[in-house]
């Protein structure tokens, strides 16, 4: 299979996925659909065991979502591509098998979800984190985060969409571990191979155990759903995202 944005190869036991969308790796609809697409196809090959997931450049491992796809989004479309790009975080977060997030850069917003919706989570000295959703007058990944993440920083997050630095990240638990970045990709493997050596059917039900113990901090993802559906109808969100493509300081009526 042949894709524009994300390609994949399978190293023994390992599928790597690399995010190839430069400048900043920002992913819209159809980007999510590759992933899913290529998610699906590895997860009927026995043979692979384990995934890792990272990109190219150094900045930068997924800019968040493209804006500019925001711009055509209304009361209708709006909540279409909520429920299709969480869809596909929500097939990630319960995949069958391990995901080894390699981050090469920094992860903002929908970057942030990949990363905490993955297993492990490895990054690079210098990367920063946000969840800048609250700064386009939405929201997103509240559930997730709050599942995975100090609860305290984890609202602050969500409230500010400050960006935290790679120690922050690793001690509120967005990230396990921060390596040189020539010792990235190598630990991600050496991990992926550990992992691949143990009873694959063991591994998915550790797994599958460890997601039903998260389930009580999840039960709200279909409210978060119903308040993002929402906020897509609001004039502060279109202004939100009109001010940021025109470089601008919002101004928000609250309506």
């Amino acid at each position: 299979m042949q894709f524009d944005t994300i390609h994949y190869e399978i190293k023994g036991t390992t599928a790597i996925l690399t995010i190839d969308k430069p400048p900043v790796n920002a992913l819209n609809s159809d980007d999510y659909g590759e992933l899913y697409e290529i998610l699906y196809a590895l997860s009927k090959n026995e043979d692979v065991r384990v995934l890792i997931l990272t990109a190219t450049g150094e900045k930068l491992f997924v800019g968040g979502s493209d804006v500019k796809e925001f711009a055509a989004l209304n009361g209708y479309t709006g909540p279409m591509y909520t429920k299709r790009n969480n869809n596909v975080r929500s097939y990630l977060y319960s995949y069958p098998k391990p995901v080894i997030c390699a981050m090469n850069g920094s992860a903002y917003g929908g970057g942030v979800g990949l990363a905490i919706c993955s297993d492990i989570r490895l990054c690079v000295p210098d990367a920063k984190f946000n969840l800048g959703e609250i700064n386009m007058g939405i929201l997103g990944l509240t559930q997730f985060f709050v599942a995975r993440c100090n609860n305290g920083v984890a609202r602050k997050m969500v409230y500010t969409g400050e960006r935290i630095d790679a120690k922050t990240a690793k001690e509120i638990g967005i990230v396990d571990e921060i390596l040189p970045r020539e010792e990235l990709m190598p630990r991600a493997l050496q991990l992926a191979e550990e992992i691949a050596a143990k009873s694959p059917l063991a591994i998915r039900y550790a797994k599958e155990c460890m997601i039903e113990a998260e389930k009580n901090a999840l039960a709200g993802s279909d409210f978060e759903y119903e308040c993002i559906s929402k906020l897509w109808c609001t004039e502060d969100e279109t202004e939100a995202v009109t001010a940021f493509l025109e470089k601008r300081k919002p101004q928000f009526k609250n309506r």
